[in-house]
């Protein structure tokens, strides 16, 4: 078992890493896929804000405006040389040029305009005006909706300094346009805020899946626990009365027992006691059964909780070694409940304060009015009950291990059988203990 358990803990951690590593595989391939993306929408509306500075400060060619755009440029000139410099006022040849003339299509127009507005502007080595700049960067980002706030830059050379940039290749003199994010933790979380979310999600369910089906796994383990220590106790609990029964018959059966009255009387009488015992916990375990299937329902009428606690008191206190004290606050005159139910569980609940004091049993009772509720209190002060066991007291044919020794009688089915009868008269049952101190069972039920 332990080896299985092992396996399937190695089984599911290797899943859980798995799954936890593909989930942080996946947020950063998004996350670089989503700032790849980010850096180029964000460069493609600087160099559209750019083109568009450049447009409104630029003074085009007339032809370009014409409701049929030309554009006219020299062909060839005479002397062949370059006719920028030939046309100069420090040169002093003449020369002469051929023209051609062209129609623009519409479709190419936009991208024509801003050639000749980006050649013009590398000549004329305008100074930029950041202002006017930023404001239709910001026009231009709203419009990809982009909601990231930056800061323009600009700086002398070809070289950028971040990953949004343009670069205006003037004339022997460039510069380039950079932008900063003002808040980038912001804009990254913005940016990868949602995908992130999602695989923190899916890492959670994973995780929860795989810790509850450990506790599952553990929880089966419990039980298997359980159900060997249950054995075992039966075993040992049928034992033992088979023992007596055993050792009384051959008394009777080989020694001569049976021709003494005395003898004959006292043998007899301990073999009905073992019987009575084997019976009643027969009875209790085919009760707890039938419990179980919801066969049996409260039968309600007005009890006198006071008389019907005393009258269960009297049957205990014969012994000189058990002392149960009762209290009860005298509102609680008569309730509207089972009282055979409400019979057992007190029985149960007492029979296991007595069982567990060791051999002087100090046991109290009370009971009493809290608001719209009755309340009854059973608290001893023997051996207490650990923390780690409390949670599974109530489960059935649970038992405090206590080694291989069996100081106490029993298999484990009075709490479970307590709660059953608890929950079909709508009541609630809590526990509190510590070890050495002794334990307290409380339960309500409505008025």
């Amino acid at each position: 078992m332990k080896k299985r358990l092992k396996f399937i803990i190695l089984i599911a951690g290797s899943v859980a890493v798995m799954i936890t590593a593909c989930q942080l595989y996946w947020v950063f391939y998004n996350y670089q896929s989503t700032r790849t993306n980010f850096i180029t929408a964000v460069n493609y509306a600087l160099r559209t804000s750019v083109e568009e500075y450049e447009l409104r400060n630029v003074k085009l060619p007339t032809s370009l405006q014409y409701a049929r755009p030309t554009l006219t440029f020299m062909t060839r000139t005479i002397p062949s040389q370059d006719p920028v410099a030939l046309d100069t006022p420090g040169s002093k040849r003449r020369f002469s040029a051929e023209f051609s003339t062209v129609a623009v299509d519409s479709a190419y127009l936009k991208e024509m305009k801003a050639l000749v507005a980006r050649l013009k502007s590398q000549q004329e080595h305008r100074r930029l005006q950041l202002d006017t700049l930023t404001r239709l960067f910001q026009i231009e980002l709203v419009r990809n909706h982009i909601k990231e706030q930056f800061r323009l830059s600009v700086q002398q050379g070809s070289h950028p300094s971040g990953a949004f940039y343009f670069l205006i290749n003037n004339y022997k003199d460039p510069v380039v346009v950079n932008a900063t994010l003002t808040d980038p933790v912001a804009a990254l979380l913005r940016q990868n805020l949602g995908p992130a979310a999602v695989s923190t999600v899916l890492i959670v369910l994973s995780v929860a899946g795989l810790v509850y089906m450990w506790r599952i796994i553990r929880r089966q383990a419990e039980l298997d626990k359980m159900k060997d220590g249950f054995i075992n106790n039966i075993s040992h609990e049928l034992k033992t009365p088979l023992s007596v029964l055993r050792t009384s018959n051959e008394a009777l059966l080989n020694f001569g027992a049976a021709d003494d009255r005395e003898s004959l009387h006292r043998y007899l009488s301990i073999n009905a006691h073992v019987i009575d015992e084997l019976d009643s916990n027969i009875d209790r375990m085919v009760e707890l059964t039938i419990s179980d299937l919801s066969k049996k329902q409260p039968a309600y009428e007005n009890v006198n909780v006071e008389n019907l606690i005393r009258t269960m008191i009297d049957g205990y206190i014969i012994d000189p070694n058990v002392n149960i004290r009762f209290q009860t606050d005298h509102r609680l005159s008569t309730v509207f409940t089972d009282p055979y139910m409400i019979s057992s569980i007190l029985n149960n609940l007492i029979d296991n304060a007595v069982k567990y004091s060791g051999a002087k049993a100090r046991v109290s009772v009370w009971s009493q009015i809290t608001g719209e509720q009755w309340q009854l209190d059973v608290k001893d002060q023997g051996r207490g009950i650990a923390a780690d066991h409390i949670p599974y007291i109530f489960d059935k044919f649970y038992r405090v291990p206590s080694g291989d020794l069996h100081e106490v009688k029993g298999y484990g089915i009075g709490l479970a059988h307590v709660t059953e009868l608890v929950q079909k008269l709508k009541g609630k049952i809590t526990v509190s203990s510590k070890l050495g101190c002794g334990t307290t069972f409380q339960l309500t039920f409505k008025v």
